[in-house]
């Protein structure tokens, strides 16, 4: 799209008639103008000549360059932004108020340009792409015109995007997709790299690399990046190209669609350091402007179709870097000296006598900051927030025998499906199929903006070849960890290849897979014969397979058996004791009545495929096992102090029996443990000297013997 709608050789004398038979867009009538000494105002361009609004109290206060805004359809202010001395962006309504959460966006107080782009699927939304030139990393924001009330708000702030990047940016028209281009560069010594990052719905790409130049004097990293108003050629300005007669500017022609460029064209234009740059209305035009600190920096413009350069003001001040057309068809620059101002070129594809230049336009009265303009999406009117429903796509068949590399062109899809015409589907970006031999149609189906499109490309391919036949047969459904095997059916195939849906594969004819994990895996087989293809695929359930294993854990004194399981996953357990008793407790308590060898048995998954059992002799009585308990055969309760009681010797960690006394009639004189011991009494009176029988009564058994009792 060019901003002015009429041939080329008539642009002239119709400019000269002061455009009474086409209006000249480009984009922004109503603009913000930051002073000469660095303060904020309103510039009207809907009349005949540009209006100064009144200052803007506290706004952007000590920045010195980046200002902008975005307009509605109808060329009124939606939003403002500027930088300030504390190195951050503030935005602010149409009734130059600040949004709530519109303040903080990071960038840098000398930031030369921001740029504003319409948020693709989001008609109230803009993307602001904003720039730190201290640490060239480029952010970007989003404004949302449906908060606030309708005045807007920030809803999304300081997402970083690009890191080694300049100052420059320019936003492309809206592609047939609905994204755009935002077109940078960044630097690699004296090496420029022109890049692109796409504008979507969802958020800007990661710039990416699409030309480098190289052989400068030095690279700049505050270059100024500009796009004609047609959008088929960029300009890149090469500050520190000082020499006479080098380069000044790099040109390329440009491919919008594909965001690709032809070869940079390297064109000298002063002998002073060119910052500035942009294009006529007609795109037939390149202003350009010196920055430096002596007052007689060059102001003109290349004719770019014949490469001849016209100086318009051999002295136009120091340190200019801002020039914009405007949406009245007018170019303006901000110009210094000892006036700081705003130069106006009121027919900028007008022959040179007639372009009507006019350096004090709007004259500021106080010496400061060079003036400085906003950044524009270059020719394209304001307001236009709307989204093409667009779908397409293409195929490229990839070398070798490596299948068909399918690419949606819908840039704005959240969501695609693609029908490859012989029965398989898939949803990724970009997928490879590999055909078989037949003529197939293709159909993609996209989400764009909350739309369902689809397109169809009938017979779009046609592979011709010996179709193998793929077969292969497989159990339904196997157990964790087990071998499972596959069987190959297949004919007229000489190449296999096996996706197990794990992330292994295998090229064997008759593969034996392990599945490590359970659940549901779709195995399939492709099987080939020189570049043709046929894949077959089963599903296959893998069901969850415990490893049982157990171990004991008893106190030794206790006749309680504690058995604690260690098993590798499991969904249930059936415990068998060996003495007939049986538990489904995860972790059981046992008793054994008898000391014996028990065969215990843990069953994991009792009754199913994936059964798996664990089997442990287990010496029961463990603890509860009679001890050699010992027990002298006579004893003196003399009161000597030796040998006066009888004691039951032996270990001390485990419970005592109970021992009883019985004299030679068979009676019980006496009870007690190895705590206690006989003193030889009996009813509290001395027990005569004899033969008496004492019972051990122990947990699980019962003993006697005979104990001399000597005085």
């Amino acid at each position: 799209m060019r901003c002015l709608l009429v041939p080329a050789a008539l642009r002239w004398w119709i400019v000269l008639l002061a455009f009474s038979a086409t209006e000249v867009r480009c984009q922004l009538s109503t603009w913000l103008l930051r002073s000469g000494n660095g303060e904020i105002h309103t510039l009207d361009l809907t009349a005949g000549s540009a209006i100064l609004g009144p200052l803007i109290p506290t706004y952007g206060w000590g920045g010195s360059e980046d200002i902008n805004l975005m307009t509605n359809a109808a060329g009124g202010i939606l939003f403002t932004s500027a930088v300030g001395n504390n190195d951050k962006i503030e935005v602010r309504n149409a009734l130059m108020a600040p949004m709530p959460n519109g303040s903080g966006l990071i960038a840098n107080a000398s930031s030369q340009a921001s740029a504003i782009s319409p948020r693709p699927c989001h008609p109230s939304q803009y993307y602001i792409i904003h720039h730190n030139t201290a640490t060239h990393k480029s952010y970007y924001s989003v404004v949302d015109m449906a908060l606030a009330g309708g005045l807007g708000d920030v809803a999304e702030k300081n997402v970083l995007f690009g890191t080694n990047m300049g100052e420059g940016l320019a936003v492309s028209h809206r592609l047939q997709s609905g994204c755009r281009w935002l077109f940078g560069f960044s630097i690699d010594g004296n090496k420029y790299i022109l890049k692109r990052a796409l504008i979507t719905a969802t958020s800007i790409g990661e710039p990416e690399p699409i030309d480098t130049i190289t052989g400068f004097d030095a690279s700049d990293w505050h270059s100024t990046l500009k796009l004609d108003p047609a959008n088929d050629r960029l300009v890149l300005s090469l500050p520190n190209m000082v020499s006479p007669n080098t380069a000044d500017v790099a040109l390329w022609s440009l491919d919008l669609e594909s965001g690709t460029v032809g070869d940079a064209e390297f064109i000298a234009l002063s002998d002073d350091p060119i910052v500035g740059i942009e294009f006529s209305p007609s795109g037939d035009y390149l202003y350009f402007v010196g920055n430096a600190e002596l007052e007689d920096m060059d102001f003109g413009r290349l004719h770019v179709p014949s490469q001849v350069v016209e100086v318009i003001d051999p002295a136009i001040g120091e340190w200019i870097l801002s020039i914009e057309c405007a949406g009245n068809g007018r170019l303006y620059v901000g110009a210094s000296g000892l006036q700081r101002s705003l130069a106006e070129v009121r027919y900028p594809d007008a022959p040179l006598a007639g372009i009507g230049y006019n350096r004090t336009t709007i004259v500021f009265p106080t010496i400061g900051f060079r003036p400085v303009l906003p950044n524009a999406i270059e020719g394209e009117p304001p307001g236009d927030t709307s989204t093409p429903a667009f779908i397409d796509f293409n195929v490229d068949e990839l070398p070798g025998c490596e299948g068909h590399l399918f690419n949606s062109e819908a840039c704005l899809a959240t969501w695609q499906q693609w029908d490859f015409g012989d029965g398989w589907t898939d949803l990724s970006d970009r997928p490879v199929h590999h055909y078989g031999v037949g003529t197939f149609d293709v159909t993609l189906t996209v989400k764009s903006c909350g739309q369902l499109l689809s397109l169809t490309k009938p017979a779009l391919l046609t592979v011709e070849g010996i179709q193998p036949v793929a077969a292969f047969t497989a159990p339904d459904s196997a157990c964790q960890r087990a071998a499972v095997s596959f069987e190959n059916g297949s004919q007229l195939a000489s190449s296999y290849l096996w996706l197990f849906g794990n992330g292994q594969t295998s090229l064997a004819v008759d593969p034996i897979h392990h599945f490590m994990q359970y659940g549901s895996f779709t195995t399939t087989l492709v099987a080939t014969e020189g570049c043709i293809h046929d894949t077959a695929r089963a599903s296959l359930t893998i069901l969850p397979a415990a490893i049982a294993s157990f171990h004991t854990n008893s106190d030794p004194c206790d006749e309680v058996t504690r058995l604690i399981n260690t098993s590798y996953s499991g969904q249930d357990w059936f415990w068998e004791f060996g003495d007939g008793d049986t538990s489904s407790v995860r972790d059981p308590l046992h008793i054994y009545l008898s000391m014996e060898a028990f065969e215990v048995r843990l069953t994991t998954d009792r009754g199913t495929m994936c059964a798996d059992t664990a089997i442990r002799i287990l010496h029961a009585g463990y603890g509860i096992i009679p001890v050699a308990w010992f027990i002298p055969n006579a004893f003196t309760p003399n009161g000597d102090g030796t040998n006066d009681v009888l004691s039951i010797k032996g270990p001390e960690v485990c419970a005592s029996p109970v021992m009883t006394i019985h004299n030679k009639w068979g009676q019980a004189i006496w009870e007690g443990d190895s705590k206690t011991g006989w003193d030889g009494t009996s009813g509290g009176q001395p027990a005569p000297e004899g033969v008496y029988v004492y019972v051990l009564q122990g947990k699980m058994d019962r003993s006697l013997g005979y104990v001399v009792l000597i005085r």
